[in-house]
């Protein structure tokens, strides 16, 4: 029997005046990328614990289009949170997602 899923967060966010989106503005969002890492550690734990071999992350804007890691590259993005998290000395949360590395086959 499959664990509970998470309920997948939606990300909203605003378009310029012009209906562009500035990645740049919102990739070097302090509170954005946080909600990045967070959720991809939810997003691969949530995929491992139900089995899957794909990892949602999260919704854009509620477009029904959502934000997915391949089994794959759960690994590398779990390693990209940790190197993060080192940057702010938050070892505890370094461990946790060691173990959660630990087990993806």
């Amino acid at each position: 029997m499959a664990k509970k899923t998470r309920t997948i967060p939606t990300v909203m966010f605003n378009i310029n005046g012009e209906g562009i989106i500035d990645i740049e503005a919102l990739c070097n969002n302090e509170s954005f990328t946080r909600a990045v890492y967070k959720e991809t550690v939810a997003g691969i734990k949530d995929a491992i614990d139900n089995k899957r071999k794909i990892a949602v992350l999260f919704e854009l804007d509620k477009s029904d289009y959502f934000v997915e890691i391949n089994k794959t590259q759960w690994k590398t993005a779990l390693q990209s949170c940790i190197d993060k998290l080192i940057e702010s000395e938050a070892y505890e949360a370094c461990s946790e997602i060691k173990v959660l590395m630990d087990k993806i086959k």
